[in-house]
């Protein structure tokens, strides 16, 4: 939740880019309004059932407790077609992308539209 606190935090800064964040979590839908309630200004999307997440290639099976599955974290920057132009997953579970680089590689990708 601390990555989500720093991209709510940084609202303004994604606003003046045009883009919108979009957080999409595996658990159900009540629990995507609680994340949605806490996080305004992002958009928090429940993906229960895996599609979306699977489509990603983010599900990494058998890694939770009891040798349930979970999501890893991952960035992707897709454009308004739909073509995702940047992504960026961690070396670890744990470790989670600074709003800064985000926002620079936002940055590097409308310079290049350009």
């Amino acid at each position: 939740m601390v990555e989500l606190g720093e991209l709510e935090r940084r609202h303004e800064d994604f606003a003046k880019r045009n883009t919108r964040v979009v957080v999409v979590s595996v658990e159900g839908q009540e629990d995507a309004k609680e994340t949605q309630a806490k996080f305004p200004h992002l958009k928090v999307v429940a993906d229960d059932e895996r599609k979306l997440s699977t489509v990603a290639d983010v599900i990494d099976l058998h890694s939770g407790p009891n040798r349930g599955d979970t999501a890893a974290p991952a960035t992707l920057l897709i454009d308004r077609q739909g073509i995702v132009r940047w992504e960026y997953r961690p070396p670890s579970f744990f470790t989670r992308l600074p709003s800064d680089e985000l926002l620079a590689a936002i940055d590097q990708l409308l310079s290049a539209e350009k």
